[in-house]
């Protein structure tokens, strides 16, 4: 059997629009890209490409060649098939050579990017919704170094300073692809529709007018508001498993939509101080990236 795999993917970087991109291209008739794999369960983020890496601190991924090939057996003559895992950005090196291995050389990648300080504050605030991040974001970045040595099952996404070091991962892609499409996160968020035209073009597909580019997915900027309610939407706990014996799916989704609504709040502005501490971290960084995508995105730092 002659399966399909990939021709495109979204490497990154997390938190950076990735989530509605990945949605707003499957919506297109001639894309493919999986959201579940033969189980059901959802693979949007299917990691296999870094499996070596981060099996071992992920619940979630496909970690064989051949269970990654099957996400790819319900292609039909689509032109554009792809996948979307935001660590392969930052294990860059790892992807890279897996990417050649088992995809090929022609692989056309996309990469978004987000001012790194603000990224990194939305990673921690993403992180802290679960069980993971244990410490104030000032502390976190303090003692980011060490984390993941010493505690080898904690998300990579902890490393809140070092994901947002882009030059040397959009580097190292630039010059291992041929096709590779930059998207700023603030292109995209301020002209979706232009961004996404620019990137049907890059896969080589025409417009399609029917996408809706209005909703907006993974979007974060919530945070709980207390640790016990925290723990009955993020934890196994016997008030969920009555709810499942108990009630309909469909109306169990809705209610618990209603329920973090009014569980959570609007997540506070990053401290002033450390702010001016992360432009001073990433201006150097920030300057050899504006060289690299040849884009001037200095502003980030000022």
């Amino acid at each position: 059997m002659n399966r399909k795999i990939p021709n495109f993917l979204i490497v990154g970087a997390a938190k950076s629009g990735t989530s509605s991109l990945h949605n707003y291209l499957n919506q297109h008739p001639d894309v493919f890209m999986p959201s579940y794999n033969t189980t059901g369960d959802k693979v949007k983020e299917p990691r296999f490409l870094i499996k070596d890496l981060v099996e071992h601190k992920l619940h979630y991924g496909v970690w064989s060649w051949e269970e990654y090939q099957s996400l790819f057996d319900s292609v039909e003559e689509e032109k554009a098939i792809g996948e979307s895992t935001v660590l392969y950005l930052y294990y860059h090196n790892h992807a890279i050579k897996n990417i050649k291995k088992y995809l090929g050389d022609n692989v056309k990648i996309i990469i978004m990017l987000r001012n790194p300080i603000d990224r990194a504050y939305s990673a921690f605030n993403h992180v802290s919704r679960g069980f993971k991040e244990q410490y104030t974001f000032e502390e976190a970045l303090e003692i980011e170094e060490d984390r993941l040595d010493l505690d080898p099952h904690l998300t990579p996404m902890v490393m809140y300073k070092d994901m947002g070091m882009y030059s040397k991962m959009v580097k190292a892609f630039k010059n291992s692809f041929k096709n590779v499409h930059i998207i700023l996160y603030e292109d995209f968020r301020d002209n979706t529709k232009k961004e996404m035209i620019k990137t049907f073009d890059f896969l080589g597909l025409n417009i399609d007018e029917n996408i809706d580019f209005v909703t907006r997915h993974n979007v974060g900027g919530k945070r709980w508001k207390n640790k016990n309610m925290k723990y009955i939407f993020m934890k196994s706990n016997w008030f969920k498993s009555l709810l499942k014996i108990f009630i309909p799916k469909k109306i169990r989704d809705s209610l618990r939509k209603k329920m973090i609504n009014v569980s959570t709040k609007d997540v506070l502005e990053m401290n002033v101080n450390t702010r001016e501490k992360l432009k001073s971290y990433f201006k150097e960084d920030v300057l050899k990236l504006s060289k690299i995508i040849n884009r001037d995105v200095t502003h980030w730092t000022k």
